[in-house]
C-alpha cells in the first residue's frame, strides 16, 4: 500500500515520538546515532535531518536540553542531591561539562542557579506563610498505609499517599509545543483524535480503560514554553497495531504519590498540583522519581452538571 502525504507526516511523527519516548527512559544509557536510528527505523544517514524537521532541534541539541532540564528539576526538588551526582543521573560525562552545558541554558552554572532559585522559594514560603500548611501524617490502620492530608484552602483538604503502580501499557496522542493547561479545546480535540482510532476497534472500555493526560516533557519551572510536550492517552489491555502519528509506550511501574480529587474545578485541579509539589513534598521524606507525572480522569465534566472533575494525580517518587 503506497501512503500518502498526510498519511507518511504521521509516521514520521510517530517515529520520531518513539525515539524521544526511548531517550527520556534512557538519558543516562546508549543514545548513540546508531541506537537512536534504529529505535526510530530510519536509515542513520537521513535520521537527524528527520528528527530536525519534526522537531526543530537537532538530536544532539536535544539530548543536551533535556539533560539540562532533567538535572534542574533535580536541582530543584532533590535538594539533598549533590551536583555531581546529579551530573551523573542524567547522563553527563563529568561535573564540568555538565556545568557547561547547563549554563548554556540557564545561563548560570548549576550550584549558583540553585541557591537563588531555592532562596526565592524560601522568600515565597516566608511571604505566604500563614496559608501554607505542613501537612498532617496518619496511618490508615484499616489498610496499614500512611496518608497525608494538606489543607488546599480553607474549604478543601488534600489527601496523599503513596502507591505501587504496575506497568500501565499506553496509546497517545502528543502535543509538543507551549499549550495552555485549562485549554479545553486543545486537549478536546487530542482526546477526539484517539477515541477516533481506538473506539472502532473496542479499545475504550470505561472504567476498565483509563483515559489519562500525562505531562510527558518538562516542567513550567525549568522548561521553555515552546518545548514542553503533554500526551493524552488510554490504557491498553493488550498488544495493538497503531497507525498515523498515535504511539504506543507503557508508564514505568512504582512508587507514585496519588492525589484524589471529587467534584473539582479546573481551578482546584491546578492548585492540587501546586500543593503536591510546593507543600506535600519537601515534608514528605520523597523526592520526585522518574518520569512524567499524570492524571487519570475519571469522569468526563462536560457530563456533569457543574462542568466538575473526579480525576486521580500521579507523581511518580522515590525516598530521598
Amino acid at each position: 500500500m503506497t501512503l500518502n502525504e498526510g498519511e507518511s507526516v504521521k509516521v514520521y511523527i510517530r517515529r520520531v515520538n518513539r525515539v524521544i519516548d526511548y531517550i527520556k527512559a534512557n538519558l543516562d544509557g546508549d543514545l548513540s546515532l546508531d541506537r537512536l536510528s534504529g529505535v526510530a527505523n530510519f536509515s542513520k544517514y537521513y535520521f537527524h535531518r528527520i528528527f530536525k524537521a519534526v522537531m526543530g532541534e537537532n538530536v544532539n541539541a536535544y539530548v543536551g536540553r533535556l539533560r539540562a532540564e532533567r538535572s534542574a528539576f533535580m536541582l530543584l526538588y532533590n535538594p539533598s542531591k549533590s551536583i555531581t551526582s546529579i551530573a551523573y543521573d542524567v547522563g553527563f560525562s563529568s561535573p564540568s561539562v555538565y556545568s557547561r552545558e547547563f549554563k548554556s541554558f540557564y545561563k548560570l552554572p548549576p550550584s549558583k542557579w540553585r541557591k537563588i532559585k531555592n532562596s526565592n522559594i524560601c522568600k515565597v514560603e516566608s511571604n505566604f506563610s500563614k496559608e501554607l500548611h505542613q501537612p498532617e501524617f496518619y496511618i490508615h490502620f484499616s489498610e496499614t498505609k500512611p496518608i497525608w492530608r494538606n489543607h488546599m484552602t480553607q474549604n478543601i483538604e488534600l489527601n496523599i499517599e503513596v502507591r505501587e503502580m504496575p506497568e500501565i501499557p499506553i496509546a497517545y496522542v502528543r502535543h509538543h509545543g507551549a499549550y495552555d493547561p485549562f485549554d479545553k479545546q486543545l486537549f478536546q480535540s487530542l482526546f477526539q483524535k484517539l477515541m477516533s482510532w481506538a473506539v472502532p476497534l473496542n479499545l475504550f472500555k470505561p472504567p476498565q480503560t483509563k483515559a489519562m493526560t500525562i505531562y510527558s516533557g518538562g516542567h513550567p519551572d525549568t522548561t521553555e514554553p515552546d518545548k514542553l510536550t503533554v500526551d493524552v492517552a488510554i490504557s491498553l489491555a493488550g498488544v495493538v497495531n497503531v497507525k498515523g502519528d498515535i504511539g504506543v509506550r507503557s508508564i514505568p511501574a512504582g512508587q507514585y504519590a496519588v492525589v484524589s480529587l471529587v467534584d473539582a474545578t479546573m481551578e482546584e485541579s491546578g492548585k492540587a498540583w501546586e500543593t503536591l509539589f510546593n507543600d506535600w513534598l519537601p515534608h514528605s521524606g520523597y523526592q520526585p522519581g522518574d518520569g512524567a507525572y499524570y492524571i487519570n480522569h475519571q469522569n468526563d465534566p462536560e457530563q456533569h452538571p457543574q462542568k466538575l472533575y473526579t480525576l486521580e494525580m500521579y507523581l511518580p517518587v522515590k525516598p530521598l
